[in-house]
């Protein structure tokens, strides 16, 4: 290596230096809005719930998914609640004091209640909770990546039409943002 090519490998490495600086940087505010998330508890969501009323067809555009933890009305066992809404309901979820109000207060979404028994027991509600109906689906219909305490995420693919109920096409990845004692 002779001195004339010397400095110029050095401004080199100086210069993969700082960008491997701003690499981290950039890393570390990456890590810092996802911590900020987590925070507010909000996680996306996409897909769609389709049910036929009586006034046409009603297609709600779920964007959020939320866990909540907390005792089964009917047997006290504790139970894992999803929560996939059109609109943020966070902070309703944060304010909650138990489970009568874990599905905070959504007017477009759904509730799908993990643990209660064999079965996947939900409600879907539309036009500011106009339109509701509850069910159960076969829990096969639902195929979770990630079934932890704290997260559950997948896709939920169920038509119950033939029965009045609705088409669901949701995927969600949902942190827990709430366990209830009552």
């Amino acid at each position: 290596m002779t001195s004339e090519t010397a400095p110029h490998l050095r401004r080199e490495r100086i210069s993969d230096l700082h960008f491997r600086g701003s690499s981290i940087v950039t890393a570390s505010q990456v890590v810092a809005l996802a911590a900020l998330a987590a925070v507010a508890g909000a996680e996306p969501a996409k897909g769609t719930i389709t049910f036929k009323s009586k006034s046409g067809t009603v297609v709600v555009d779920v964007k959020y998914a939320y866990l909540v933890k907390g005792p089964d009305v009917v047997s006290g066992k504790t139970i894992r609640r999803l929560v996939v809404s059109a609109a943020d309901v966070g902070p309703a979820l944060q304010k909650c004091g138990d489970m009568s109000c874990s599905d905070g207060g959504i007017g477009d979404g759904m509730t799908v209640d993990f643990d209660a028994g064999e079965r996947v027991n939900y409600w879907f509600v539309a036009r500011d909770q106009m339109i509701q109906h509850s069910g159960m689906a076969d829990r096969s219909t639902v195929a979770l990546t990630t079934d932890t305490p704290d997260r559950l995420a997948g896709r939920w693919d169920h038509d119950a039409s033939a029965g009045g109920g609705p088409v669901i096409t949701v995927e969600f990845d949902a942190p827990l943002v709430k366990t209830l004692a009552k």
